[in-house]
């Protein structure tokens, strides 16, 4: 956790606390403020939404100007200045301040009494030298002028040691108390010791003011996780006002106790509510608000600033040497962090906005920290808290965020993942009623808790909204893919009520008796949803593969392209055996296919985008199958200019093919043979030319070295000239078997293209 020197000032305040506080006559009242008065709004209000937000409102009444101050945590300032919303019927315009995100070190060194560190009286009133005061004496007396100095006698050295041995040096600090001020007042120039000082006061009133604004934002900023805002209300008269604001909270989650058994079926719903903020809520109006609102942050907080264009004039910036850009670095950070390793060794990789230096820090100090640097840390780590030579006080640390004690928060994907637990069972006698009411609000729900709550910080509740009967029947869920052996008890429910039902877990009981647990989808009113609970182990399930089979229809050709239609049939056995006492209704449930119509049964019990549901009913002790018959047509499409004899062979075999269509197949098959002849002569004689080729390159190689005067070489010659002919010849042969392709293929194109037959 990271220390804050500014925390630490107690023993200031301590110190004054023996001075009345900005320099007021003990026997006499301070004077009243003339500006707004400070009021409290209680939280009111609270509306919980399952996107990770809620909606927080403070109301009250006011009377006259006021200024209504809130602490707020320093990760909420974001949604604040994003959603702040202030109702005021005078209709004045409102004006909001807050604390922006410079340090605390930074804001006190702002004023002009530096309360930075621990400051002793003595220091204070180093700092405001030239400064008129009235000092009061312990004796009573009183000194009024301009203050000076403050001086403090120097340590003492102190030898000791006996005779013959190595001396020991000791400083002695000077005791506390011993600095002289100095006072310059009409009669001249006095001191006076800060021992005997009682009481000091400061002349002039800036000064004074000033003096108590440092003092206030030392005590503002006490929570090191808390920022304060400030909300005017510049009206007149007596009026009720309110803020709201959105902020992060975590999710309200739905919980329901589903009751079977003789009577009605009843729902009862629970909604469990955690209060993380770091105040209680005392009566408190909640409303739950079930949707999918978009909500998103956004960096408002953080000051932006962007570099801009220097211009100069052109007189003078044509005097300027050009300077030549080296390797890219950081824009603002690196130019500012460099300042600060120069400055302050330490600021270098924070620059000017922050990181490890700080504004341009050497430690904790922050500005003017760089002085010191490394060498001597900072003027707390001297002589303050720090530990230093001087440091009376423990340290003192920064109360934390609260909200940071609650852990990460969850990524978009793990909330999207996230599936809530569900609770303990509970008895349904111990089940609390209806306290709620529900509002439509289109896409989303509300539900409004009737009865004020009151939940204390860092507690969470079961909070009632929903105590409904609804329509229910018993059925089992038979899901292949889930458990091939059994099916699951389930119950189909109608939400008759006039409520929507948030998913969440469901704890089934049958009577008294906990049955299972289920997980419940949004139900909108009058909606059916299915529940599965438990095993159904008094029901044992067979489904075999799905067979397909497939018939042949027609056979067609048209403008060259063979059409064989054929009718995809497909079949899905279920079989149940029911060894229980009571009958049972079976819904099973397998994928739907697209481009299938459904033949057996006719009709699907439900069917959902993806899902078609069937009833299989099941009498005590018997067994009942079920078949799924389903079916598509198909049309096949091959083209005639590609077709194989097999294929052409097969096709003509078909008993669904016409004399007309097996006719076009055989003129067809009859045409085929020239143009693969063709085709196989042309490879012949490519063949036969790459043969000649290979012998040449050989010839070539003998020709070279052999005598030209022998024989053999007018052998080699003759035989490589027989060989030339030969190739002139296969090329042209090559040629002219090419340019009759060209007209077979043209012929068969044609040819096939006219074939029409069914």
């Amino acid at each position: 956790m990271r220390f804050v020197p500014w925390i630490v000032a107690g023993g200031l305040t301590f110190a004054l606390c023996a001075l009345p506080l900005f320099g007021q006559p003990a026997d006499k009242p301070a004077p009243t403020s003339e500006g707004p008065k400070a009021v409290k709004l209680p939280l009111t209000r609270v509306v919980l939404f399952n996107a990770g937000f809620g909606y927080f409102e403070r109301t009250g009444t006011i009377d006259g100007p006021s200024k209504l101050a809130l602490k707020v945590n320093e990760e909420d300032i974001n949604d604040l200045i994003l959603t702040l919303m202030v109702n005021d019927p005078s209709g004045t315009a409102r004006a909001v301040t807050y604390d922006n995100r410079a340090p605390a070190e930074i804001t006190l060194k702002a004023f002009a009494i530096d309360l930075t560190e621990n400051p002793s009286i003595g220091n204070l009133l180093h700092q405001v030298r030239g400064e008129k005061v009235e000092i009061t004496e312990v004796s009573g007396s009183t000194i009024a002028g301009s203050i000076v100095s403050v001086t403090k006698p120097e340590p003492r050295v102190k030898t000791s040691g006996l005779p013959g041995e190595e001396s020991k040096t000791t400083v002695v600090p000077a005791p506390e108390g011993s600095e002289q001020v100095g006072v310059f007042t009409e009669d001249g120039l006095q001191t006076v010791a800060l021992a005997k000082i009682k009481k000091v006061k400061f002349t002039k009133p800036e000064l004074q003011a000033e003096f108590k604004k440092a003092l206030e934002a030392l005590a503002n900023a006490r929570g090191a996780a808390t920022k304060s805002v400030g909300v005017s209300f510049p009206g007149a008269g007596v009026r009720k006002v309110s803020v709201g604001y959105v902020t992060e909270a975590p999710l309200w989650k739905p919980t329901y106790r589903l009751t079977v058994g003789d009577g009605a079926p009843k729902i009862v719903g629970l909604a469990a509510v955690e209060n993380t903020t770091d105040e209680d809520w005392e009566n408190v109006k909640i409303k739950l608000v079930s949707g999918r609102p978009m909500a998103f942050t956004m960096d408002l907080y953080d000051p932006l600033f962007v570099p801009r264009p220097q211009v100069e004039q052109e007189l003078y910036a044509s005097l300027k040497p050009p300077v030549y850009q080296g390797p890219a670095q950081g824009m603002m950070g690196g130019g500012f962090g460099n300042l600060g390793n120069g400055v302050a060794q330490g600021g270098g990789q924070g620059g000017f906005g922050g990181g490890q230096g700080g504004f341009g820090g050497g430690r904790n100090l922050g500005v003017g920290g760089g002085a010191l640097g490394n060498s001597g840390g900072n003027l707390g780590g001297q002589f303050g808290v720090q530990g230093g030579a001087f440091g009376q006080y423990s340290n003192v640390l920064a109360r934390p965020s609260v909200r940071s004690l609650l852990g990460n928060r969850l990524d978009h994907e793990s909330y999207r993942a996230r599936v809530a637990a569900p609770l303990a069972p509970v008895a349904p006698s111990s089940l609390p009623t209806a306290a709620a009411k529900g509002m439509n609000l289109g896409e989303s729900f509300e539900y409004q808790v009737l009865e004020p709550v009151s939940l204390p910080r860092f507690k969470s509740a079961l909070l009632p909204i929903v105590n409904e009967t609804i329509e229910m029947e018993r059925i089992s869920l038979f899901t292949k893919e889930v458990l091939s052996t059994h099916p699951l008890k389930g119950l189909r429910l109608k939400n008759t009520s006039k409520l929507f039902l948030a998913q969440g877990p469901v704890t089934v009981f049958e009577g008294d008796t906990v049955a299972g647990q289920a997980r419940l989808a949004d139900v909108k009113p009058g909606e059916t949803r299915l529940l599965s609970y438990a095993i159904d182990l008094d029901v044992a399930m067979t489904a075999t593969d799905e067979v397909r089979e497939t018939k042949s229809l027609s056979v067609k050709i048209v403008a060259g392209e063979v059409r064989v239609a054929t009718r995809q049939k497909a079949t899905a056995k279920f079989t149940a055996f029911n060894k229980s006492a009571e009958a049972r209704t079976i819904w099973i449930t397998q994928a739907k296919k697209t481009d299938w119509k459904l033949i057996a049964p006719t009709k699907a019990a439900e069917t959902t985008a993806d899902l078609e549901r069937f009833e299989l009913k099941v009498s005590a002790g018997k067994e009942a199958s079920l078949d799924i018959v389903e079916e598509r047509d198909v049309t096949e499409t091959t083209s005639l200019l590609a077709i194989l004899d097999a294929t052409v062979i097969r096709f003509s075999k078909m008993d669904v093919a016409s004399p007309a269509v097996k006719a076009a197949l055989a003129k067809v098959q009859e045409a085929m043979p020239a143009p693969r002849l063709n085709e196989i002569a042309i490879a012949e004689e490519e063949a036969a030319l790459k043969t000649i080729n290979e012998a040449q390159a050989r010839m070539r190689s003998n020709l070279a070295v052999a005598d030209k005067a022998s024989d053999i070489y007018k052998r080699y010659l003759k035989k490589f000239d027989d060989q030339e002919t030969e190739i002139e010849n296969r090329q042209t042969k090559i040629v002219e078997l090419n340019k009759l392709k060209l007209k077979l293929a043209k012929e068969f194109k044609e040819m096939v293209a006219g074939l029409n037959a069914e």
